[in-house]
């Protein structure tokens, strides 16, 4: 164990966005929450999807790519949580076999008992007496803002998830988080996603471009992942969450000619994830917003003025949850860092450390 200075995420205040102590710190276990579309949550098996894809990549840019190679020092050590989100189930974040199994995975990794993944990196498995923060993308950040939201209680749906018969189960949310220093979302579908509104209730175009490229059916892991306010997760919980969320947006499109599914979305974007979404903006996560999570007035698409609109800590549609990045990465380089030292720009309340990192760098110097 190292005797260190920590830089730790403050939220008590909406003016004071850090606190440095000096403590006799543990070291930091990262509990890795993934997004959408990865199969197989048994870590005994031959493969490890739910660990692969924080090292995977989906374009040739970002070959040999780890997040894990940008988030750990020395003593930290990490957890992944492997649970089954794919288009071919259908959970949905309110689901026993999502909300419910990650909930029990974390409370066994705080346990010390392990994650059950062959980590390349040696003794990174997490340990009872580390520090817990919680590092999440994509679809994970809205399994994040329900778990959370319903950890206290008095919360709507206290430690409650449902089975595939819609009947209530039992579940630890509350264990889960206690002691959990922050959760950071990276790419977040906080707001939901414009192109899960265009697969479930598109316009002709949208089933055809849907048929052509994405071929995604309307189950209801997708339905639930619409931006309509009657499915995000923000609006079935309580007034308060049990760690507070940092959130970080990525405003870069896909490499090459996947780029283009940005010219599909509202304002600035990730290549998948509008950036209000992406901030847990308040009101409409399809807002045109531009890169440093503001939105202006415009002529012929150059902004002008002041900012009409700032996506600041008060003005976010969760609770307890704060700026802490606008990064130029995609949702591709966002879960695999990919992209060493992207472009960044300073967004209202943001915090100022790790400027110029990526998103796993980021939170290492933060935490």
């Amino acid at each position: 164990m190292k005797t260190l200075t920590r830089t730790l995420l403050f939220s008590a205040s909406m003016v004071t966005s850090m606190l440095v102590s000096t403590v006799a710190s543990a070291s930091n276990c990262y509990i890795m929450v993934h997004g959408h579309g990865v199969k197989g949550d048994n870590p005994t098996s031959s493969s490890q999807p739910a660990l692969d894809s924080w090292q995977e990549s989906h374009f040739s840019e970002y070959n040999g790519a780890s997040f894990f190679d940008s988030l750990l020092e020395n003593d930290d050590n990490y957890a992944v949580i492997g649970y089954d989100s794919t288009d071919d189930s259908g959970y949905p974040y309110w689901r026993d076999e999502t909300a419910g199994e990650i909930a029990r995975q974390m409370v066994a990794v705080k346990q010390g008992n392990g994650d059950g993944y062959n980590h390349p990196q040696a003794n990174t498995q997490c340990s009872s007496s580390d520090d817990f923060w919680v590092v999440s993308h994509s679809q994970g950040s809205q399994q994040m803002v329900f778990m959370s939201g319903n950890a206290i209680s008095g919360s709507p749906y206290y430690n409650t998830a449902f089975n595939s018969a819609g009947s209530a189960v039992s579940v630890p949310y509350d264990d889960a988080f206690e002691n959990v220093l922050g959760i950071f979302t990276l790419g977040g579908a906080m707001g939901g996603t414009e192109g899960s509104d265009r697969v479930c209730n598109g316009s002709w175009v949208d089933s055809l471009l849907n048929a052509l490229f994405v071929g995604k059916d309307c189950n209801d892991s997708v339905k639930w992942l619409q931006t309509n306010d009657s499915y995000l997760a923000r609006n079935l919980i309580g007034t308060n969450l049990a760690a507070p969320i940092y959130v970080m947006g990525g405003y870069s499109g896909f490499p090459g000619f996947e780029g283009a599914s940005s010219g599909l979305l509202t304002g600035e974007d990730d290549g998948y994830i509008n950036l209000a979404s992406q901030g847990a903006c308040s009101g409409s996560p399809k807002r045109n917003l531009w890169s440093d999570f503001k939105k202006y007035k415009t002529f012929f698409g150059i902004a002008y003025g002041s900012a009409t609109y700032k996506c600041d800590n008060s003005n976010k549609g969760t609770p307890r949850t704060y700026n802490m990045a606008s990064v130029y990465e995609d949702h591709d380089s966002e879960r695999n860092a990919g992209k060493s030292s992207p472009d960044y720009t300073s967004i209202p309340d943001g915090l100022s450390c790790g400027n110029g990192k990526n998103m796993a760098a980021r939170i290492k110097t933060c935490s």
